[in-house]
């Protein structure tokens, strides 16, 4: 069963962004997880709050997100909470890496580097939620 670490709650609003990864960075080095892990969940997370800001909330800055980070086993777990809408998750794709342009890579980058992306049935009176894992102790090859 996965302990709670910590849990936060953020408005949508993009300025909320660095305060989440100021946040994110703290409770991961708490924990003592490798420089990796913490960097490449905060890049995931940060992905995906700003999907849920722009895709959830249409860009409106009086929604909520909440974000909860829990451990199992070795494993970080972040379930990020929303209000807005059900996403149709058949629409939550990667674009063609080949179709250069600004952009819809957010999910392509969150799947490359967490170990496990996936939509988890939301609580009550909540819209989405987003459960992302990572190693605690992972390292990218040097090489």
């Amino acid at each position: 069963m996965p302990e709670s670490l910590a849990q936060r709650t953020f408005s949508s609003d993009t300025l909320e962004l660095q305060t989440i990864r100021n946040w994110l960075r703290e409770v991961m080095q708490q924990q003592g997880c490798s420089d990796d892990c913490v960097n490449d969940a905060i890049l995931a997370v940060n992905e995906a709050c700003m999907n849920i800001m722009q895709h959830a909330y249409y860009g409106r800055t009086d929604g909520e997100i909440i974000i909860e980070i829990l451990q199992e086993n070795n494993f970080l777990v972040f379930h990020l909470i929303d209000f807005a809408s059900p996403v149709d998750i058949t629409k939550c794709q990667s674009r063609i890496l080949d179709d250069v342009r600004p952009g819809g890579l957010g999910i392509h980058i969150i799947q490359s580097v967490m170990d496990s992306m996936q939509f988890l049935e939301p609580p009550d009176n909540a819209g989405n939620l987003l459960e992302l894992k990572i190693d605690m102790n992972k390292q990218r090859d040097q090489g």
